[in-house]
């Protein structure tokens, strides 16, 4: 794209454009879709929990939240199943585990 923009700009920003489109796509895609689905495997969580999970530590925490976010939920998982198997709650998140 730099080579190109002594000869024809139009042409370098219409390819420009379109690559940057398509990297917002593929990461709308990743993010969305991918990775819950990638992380409720994992943690044997379904993936709009995992998807809540992320959404609430990131509007609570912000990026550091949304790190953290999957890892402390499933500690938390475990730490309930431990302590309280007999709450109604965590019986419900906790049955595949």
């Amino acid at each position: 794209m730099i080579s190109g923009i002594g000869a024809d700009f139009s042409n370098t920003l219409s390819t420009t454009i379109y690559v940057i489109i398509g990297m917002f796509i593929v990461q709308l895609i990743d993010n969305n879709l991918s990775q819950p689905i990638i992380f409720s495997k994992s943690t044997k969580s379904h993936p709009l929990e995992i998807f809540l999970v992320i959404i609430c530590s990131g509007i609570l925490f912000g990026i550091t939240g949304m790190i953290v976010a999957v890892p402390s939920y499933t500690a938390l998982k475990v730490i309930g199943k431990e302590f309280l198997p007999e709450n109604r709650i965590i019986k419900a998140l906790t049955k595949d585990i």
